[in-house]
């Protein structure tokens, strides 16, 4: 049996909160996952045709990101078969081999969690089903003389250090070898709805890179997921776009390069030596810096209320969220089920009810610091987001431990992936019936991705 308490989740608009971008922060608690069985090097597939139905997209009258029929159409939709473009940037034969698995783990995480409340109903189906549109292998066909690096020679890296990443993403939409090897610009390629998402597949471990100029870089690392995005005001696009809807904000160069293909650009990161759950950790915060970055207004408080960005308002910290915490230092202290001491730097304090709600990527309701996975129970409304279904209209509230997620291990085993399965399968999606605190239906939350 269960143990059920209620809770009042208050919805705040919550102020922007900073979130960390350091591509190796999922080392505190991830192991790698076991290597797939090695496969052949994939071969390029056809785009699929799109869907004619309409509750369906892409569909006959919708095929890209942020077109208005997709605003428009919003609470339509019964599924989206987003087209991913994957990149494979390793040179190393065995984690080229492992690419397809790799990518079809990721997709297949990505489709579990979108299976609203899954957790408690067998009946409950994806509604993000990605497709890969198509494979492009950029690694060396042999070595190169020289080249001592776990990366290919053609992965591009950018030497200005306008950006907090090494990766040079405009080279993605500029450069003429990398429009021969996708068939097309890419920006023709999101106009036309051929491709909705640019997953990037290569070896994220550091490793120093010198630049023409004779400059030494101390990686040539990838941001986790960056993404320019559309920013709307009463339904409609503004024509002025959010260059930090992804973990971290673009450079200069590279926002030019996304925000001029006119629409939602996002490209994922997936690291070849970790698991798929590390790859779901950075999608996740690709959803946390979208919902919170106010690009779509409607979503940014509703959010900020599901996962505690709200902290200000709410219980009155001199913080937003516990983003604020040292990584290395465990800053909450459970003292009872509902209760809290807290410190973050040399301010402290005890919260209590805390009353809180599902939480975010670094944070699951019982983590003690960033990342932490343990078995302390504390209540939390997470299942019963917006629900208002226990005494007084309140959310009601359960018991939650890792245990809670533990069935998604499996699927998602490194970086905290199965909370992230379970985390988003708590979003309000397909069908739900969730209220805001103004008593407002919730929307399906995953169409905005595509806005």
């Amino acid at each position: 049996m269960r143990t059920i308490c209620f809770l009042l989740v208050t919805v705040l608009v919550a102020c922007g909160s900073s979130i960390d971008v350091d591509d190796a922060e999922a080392d505190a608690d991830a192991q790698l996952a076991a290597a797939p069985t090695p496969r052949p090097t994939p071969t390029p597939t056809p785009t699929p045709t799109p869907s004619a139905e309409p509750t369906i997209w892409p569909n006959a009258k919708s095929r890209a990101t942020s077109d208005p029929w997709l605003v428009a159409n919003h609470d339509r939709l019964r599924e989206m078969r987003p087209k991913v473009l994957t990149i494979n940037f390793d040179n190393d034969a065995t984690s080229k081999a492992r690419w397809r698995t790799r990518v079809e783990e990721v997709i297949a995480g990505l489709a579990e969690g979108s299976r609203y409340h899954g957790y408690d109903d067998d009946r409950a189906t994806p509604f993000l089903r990605y497709e890969v549109a198509k494979w492009v292998d950029l690694s060396d066909p042999a070595p190169v003389e020289g080249w001592k690096h776990a990366v290919s020679t053609k992965y591009p890296v950018r030497c200005a250090g306008d950006a907090f990443y090494k990766f040079d993403y405009a080279a993605l939409f500029e450069k003429p070898e990398m429009t021969a090897a996708f068939g097309a610009p890419l920006c023709d390629l999101f106009a036309r709805g051929d491709v909705h998402e640019v997953w990037l597949y290569a070896n994220g471990d550091p490793e120093p890179y010198t630049c023409p100029d004779g400059t030494v870089l101390p990686d040539m690392g990838a941001a986790e997921i960056l993404e320019s995005k559309p920013i709307y005001a009463n339904g409609r696009a503004t024509g002025r776009f959010e260059r930090c809807a992804g973990n971290g904000c673009l450079g200069d160069r590279d926002f030019a390069a996304f925000e001029a293909c006119g629409r939602t650009v996002r490209v994922l990161y997936i690291n070849s030596s970790r698991g798929p759950g590390c790859a779901l950790h950075s999608a996740g915060h690709g959803y946390e810096r979208m919902a919170n970055s106010g690009a779509v207004p409607e979503l940014k408080p509703r959010f900020a209320a599901f996962a505690g960005l709200d902290l200000r308002e709410r219980h009155r910290l001199p913080f937003d969220s516990w983003y604020a915490c040292n990584a290395d230092d465990s800053c909450r202290t459970f003292t009872g089920p509902n209760g809290v001491d807290w410190q973050v730097g040399s301010k402290r304090g005890h919260v209590e009810p805390y009353d809180q709600p599902c939480g975010n990527v670094h944070f699951a309701p019982n983590a003690r610091k960033d990342y932490d996975e343990n078995d302390t129970q504390v209540l939390s409304s997470c299942a019963h987001f917006g629900l208002r279904d226990g005494a007084n209209g309140k959310d009601a509230a359960e018991l939650f431990s890792r245990a809670t997620y533990a069935q998604y291990k499996e699927l998602a085993p490194d970086c905290g992936g199965a909370w992230q399965v379970y985390w988003r399968q708590s979003f309000p999606g397909l069908d739900n019936v969730a209220k805001d605190a103004k008593g407002k239906s919730q929307r399906n939350w995953w169409p905005y991705l595509f806005y």
